[in-house]
Parts: C-alpha cells; structure tokens; sequence
C-alpha cells in the first residue's frame, strides 16, 4: 500500500491530549530549510491497522539486529529482541513507534493465532495492563479523519494528505511574496505559549491575516468592494483546525472536521470570550466582515450584524439544529466544487427528530451563487460535494452582550464586526422568515 507521513499531535481543543506514547513533534518543525512534508517517519496505513489491533498476547518473533552496532537503539533493541508477544516486548522496552517502525521494516514478523500464549512470562497483572494502556495510544497519523479500521481509510488520508500538500506550499509561496517569516516552533513549543496550534496550521493563518490586511488596504485605496476572489485567496491559505467537538455535525464516519470560530464564544468550560484566533488574525475575520457588507444579501436594507463567524473547510454537514446560536444567519460558501447545496427546513418547529423531518419540506440552496439568510436553530444540512470547498457563516452566539466591555470594543474596531443588537436581530429573524412568505 502506498505510504503516507505519520505525524502524530494533539488537538487545537484538547491540547493535553496526546495520540501516540511516542510523539513525533520533529516532523512537524518547520525551517527556512524545511524538507519534504513528510519526510520523517512515515507508516503505510497497513502497518497503522496491524499495530491498532495488537494485543499484549499477539505473538511476534524479532530477526537479528538490525540497528547501528554501538548505538542507543541498539542496545535498546537488544534488549526487547527475544520477546515472544507484543506486551513483553513493550515491557522490555520497545515503543508503539518502534512497533510500527520494525513491522514496516521487516524486523520482526506476526505469528499466527495459534502460537498465542495462555500467559506472558515475567509480567504481572499491573504490567499487562500499562501495556494494554500504551497500546490504545495508538490512534493514527493527523490528516485521517475516520478510524484506521475505516475501509476508506488509505482514501481518505491520501485525500487530505493532498489538501494540506497544496496548502503548505501555498502558504510557503504566499509568504515569499509578502515578506512573512514563518515560525520555526514546534505543536510544543506553541503549546506552551497557550497557542495549540501546529507549525503548519500557524503559519497558514499568519499569512493569512498578512494577506488580508493587505486586501483591505488595498480595497479602501481603490474604494472598491472586498470581492469573493479575495475571501477565497485568504481562505485557501487559513490553517484550519481538527474540531471534534461539533458532534452534531459531524458526517458519517468522520472523528472531526476542518471549523473554526472567529469572534465571540460562550467558551465550553463557562463564560465567555474571544476565541484565540480572532485575537491573533484579527484580520481575516474584518475581511470576511467587509465582504459582507460590501456584499448585502439580496433583499436585506440594511448591514447584516452578528458577534461570530464560523468558517468550515471540505465537509458537508449533517442535518441538525445549531445550538449556540440565537438564529439570524448569513452562508456563502467558496471554492471549486460541485454539489454542495445547502438543505434548509424553513418550517422546522423545532419539536420533530431530526432524522424523521422528510426532504420534501426542506428548501434547496446553492451557496456557490449567492449569500443567503437562513435561521441556524433549524434544521440544515449539506449535501455531498467533489472539490474544495470552504463556507462561511455569520450568526450571533447566544448571550453574546456577556463577553465584555473591552471585548465588544475589540471585535467592532479591530476585526469589524457590526455588533448585534436587540432591534436588529428582530429584523433579521423577520427577514429570515418572511423571505420565503409569498406575497399576495
């Protein structure tokens, strides 16, 4: 099977939560004199599958020696060399990483079911366990946004592989252009300035923001409007985070999706506040701001106001409700893709499940063509799309007045928001509404 890069982080929303016992945050270092995306340790998906599904009783049979006579890792693996099964050789010493490392390399070989050993010598109740704990470590490379058993899976993480080749070198080439230093941390180093980003996506939002200043300067200069070619050129270069945590929308199979906040949030552990990358890319979310108001949706009289944005890359949402979100919402979505309408349930009354509201009730609506209000406490969904595409949605959190004086200051004078109030949101959800009311 081919190979693809293994590169193992943790996630922007849980930054403590690791994925491998042995992490690989070299290969996510980036330098003037960066290599190949990749180019570190790599696993083929069958080796990944293999490991996943190792047990402290799998038998196994190690092959002579085969590391650099002298060096730390030999000693190391002469140490494990003569274990029968995966779990003596993880207590004697041997990794997860080395596991997927020595399989892919022939060092040792998997023995039949048969040669599964009753017991597991030199190894108590506790020790089998710390084993058994080191092994679901084991969840797979970044960039496979379905589970490793998944059949689709080498499809999948050569798709998204793909996706994030173009946009490294995008923002490589971006950032020549515009004279912008991309870090040289590592998902670590970031980590502890409470950044949880990794180098790739920090970089992609950094040239972003540089980009956007620059369109907007330029835009005011030539008093023209901001355009859908220039929120499609930031949005292409934006690091996009892996979100787990919008389970209602999360489609088929998928662990998470590529969505970001920009704007206020009512945070998960309580409160509320400006979400991190508002305040270091505050310029991406005034751009896409100015696009919306230099392009009012059809119909509305006035400037669309909210306090939040959510930008979404290359998933077709689920049906469902939206649950921080008082209603009124402005959609476009960008990109080169085919399909991808929106399905919106105008009359949902908020009482059906979700699964038993037909499609006959739902309106089409294609966001390539045009930006559209909908209220997002009804049910929508997205349909199936080929291509990339990035959408976009403007709506009001919930107690969004709640995130504070300087806040509020902020988010209308540096990133451009029009700010809610209680007036203008009885317009909006009149207007989102009535705009499908015929007139008599």
């Amino acid at each position: 099977s081919s190979i693809f890069g293994v590169r193992f982080l943790c996630s922007e929303l849980c930054p403590s939560v690791c994925l491998c016992g042995c992490l690989f945050f070299s290969a996510m270092v980036k330098s003037r004199e960066r290599s190949a995306r990749g180019s570190g340790l790599k696993f083929s998906v069958k080796v990944l599958q293999t490991v996943k599904n190792f047990t402290p009783y799998t038998p196994i049979q190690y092959g002579p020696n085969p590391k650099q006579k002298g060096s730390k890792s030999f000693d190391r693996y002469n140490g494990y060399k003569d274990a029968k099964t995966v779990g003596e050789a993880l207590h004697m010493g041997s990794k997860v990483a080395d596991l997927c490392w020595e399989l892919q390399r022939g060092d040792y070989k998997v023995l039949s079911a048969a040669k599964m050993p009753k017991k597991l010598r030199n190894m108590t109740d506790k020790d089998i366990k710390k084993t058994e704990a080191l092994l679901k470590t084991m969840r797979g490379p970044i960039g496979l946004a379905v589970s490793l058993d998944d059949k689709d899976a080498e499809k999948e993480l050569a798709k998204e592989e793909a996706w994030m080749e173009k946009k490294v070198k995008l923002t490589r080439e971006y950032a020549a252009k515009l004279g912008v230093e991309l870090e040289l941390e590592s998902h670590d180093n970031l980590a502890e300035e409470g950044i949880y980003e990794n180098a790739d996506c920090r970089n992609g939002r950094l040239v972003a923001d540089t980009l956007a200043t620059k369109i907007l300067a330029d835009r005011a200069k030539e008093r023209k409007s901001v355009t859908e070619a220039d929120v499609l050129e930031v949005l292409r270069l934006w690091g996009f985070a892996q979100n787990g945590n919008r389970l209602n929308v999360l489609p088929g199979a998928r662990k998470w999706v590529y969505s970001d906040t920009l704007g206020a949030i009512q945070r998960r552990t309580g409160g509320y506040g400006v979400t991190p990358p508002t305040k270091r890319y505050p310029n991406v979310a005034k751009l896409l701001n100015q696009y919306l108001a230099d392009n009012r949706p059809e119909g509305l009289d006035e400037d669309f106001v909210c306090s939040s944005i959510n930008i979404n890359a290359n998933y077709g949402a689920r049906i469902h409700r939206d649950g921080n979100n008082i209603g009124p919402s402005a959609i476009r979505a960008f990109g080169d893709f085919k399909g991808g309408e929106l399905w919106y349930w105008d009359k949902d009354d908020r009482k059906a499940k979700l699964e038993d509201l037909p499609r006959s009730q739902a309106r089409k609506m294609n966001l390539k063509k045009k930006t559209l209000i909908f209220d997002g406490t009804l049910a929508h969904s997205v349909d199936p799309f080929e291509g990339e595409r990035i959408s976009v949605v403007w709506f009001s959190c919930r107690h969004h007045n709640r995130v504070g004086v300087s806040n509020v200051s902020f988010l209308k004078s540096k990133a451009g928001f029009r700010w809610p109030k209680d007036k203008t949101i009885a317009k909006l959800k009149s207007f989102a509404h009535n705009q499908f009311v015929k007139k008599k």
